[in-house]
């Protein structure tokens, strides 16, 4: 490893790095301003020019064609399908919820744990329409703003959870007050259940359940959930929230070949 990297600040310049590639990712269909891009990465707006032209040069990085906004680059996808055969937890998943998805008919997602974050890694739609709900592949959100993320977030250590429950109130600081105040009721509640549950906390008329699904070691590495409307979840809620749990146990069982680590350290924003 060369000495620049290294060195403390070769080593804070990896990590704003890895943070602006984070924020590529969440905006993979429209791309970024550079502007926005720096305003969210509270960086200076030279430095993250300086770090995007470094990430263009490799392929980490493009400009979205006929526009000034910036997403994740080809060598991005590359790294990704390198990694999939060892980490895509989706593959092995994909039967069981598809299942899941057409014996429900309701919208079943798939999310991994990301240090303070939830990645929605698959998506199966059963026949309910859910036109308010947009969380698509790839998404990626603090994990106290979903039922999914709530549900790894409750299964860490306690004084994890507070950690990153600080971590996120920071990220959706500027989402206002109302917000804060929803998460918070919905981490408290999914606390005393022992899952997830977002009983219309984020979207009105929309409610979702979610279960962990731990690797060997007993991390929370992945969530199930399940969104329907907040009337519909509730006449079903025991039976999807039995099926849920099922499906995960049967998604953990199959973990091992995967690489997992035994856990996966909150990661240091920009």
């Amino acid at each position: 490893m060369s000495s620049t990297v290294s060195s403390p600040d070769g080593a804070r310049s990896l990590h704003r790095a890895i943070g602006l590639l984070r924020l590529l990712s969440m905006r993979t269909a429209t791309g970024w301003r550079l502007s926005d891009l720096a305003q969210e990465a509270g960086l200076e707006h030279s430095t993250v020019h300086r770090m995007l032209a470094c990430l263009l040069d490799e392929g980490l990085a493009v400009r979205v064609p006929g526009t000034r906004r910036y997403s994740l680059g080809p060598l991005a996808h590359e790294f990704g399908v390198a990694a999939a055969p060892h980490f895509a937890i989706e593959r092995l998943a994909a039967p069981g919820l598809a299942r899941l998805a057409a014996e429900t008919r309701d919208i079943v997602f798939l999310n991994v744990r990301s240090g303070a974050e939830s990645v929605c890694v698959a998506r199966f739609e059963g026949r309910k329409a859910l036109k308010a709900y947009t969380v698509d592949v790839g998404t990626r959100r603090p994990l106290s703003l979903s039922a999914g993320g709530v549900a790894m977030l409750i299964a860490l250590p306690r004084a994890e959870q507070a950690r990153l429950e600080a971590l996120n109130l920071q990220a959706i600081v500027r989402r206002g007050e109302a917000r804060q105040t929803a998460v918070r009721r919905m981490v408290q509640r999914s606390r005393r259940l022992g899952y997830g549950f977002n009983q219309e906390d984020i979207i009105p008329g929309i409610a979702a359940l979610g279960v962990a699904i731990r690797s060997p070691s007993g991390a929370p590495v992945a969530s199930l959930s399940l969104a329907a409307t907040g009337a519909d979840l509730a006449a079903r809620q025991p039976r999807l929230l039995t099926l849920l749990r099922a499906e995960a146990e049967r998604i953990a069982a199959q973990l091992a070949p995967l690489r997992y680590p035994p856990d996966i350290a909150c990661r240091p924003r920009l």
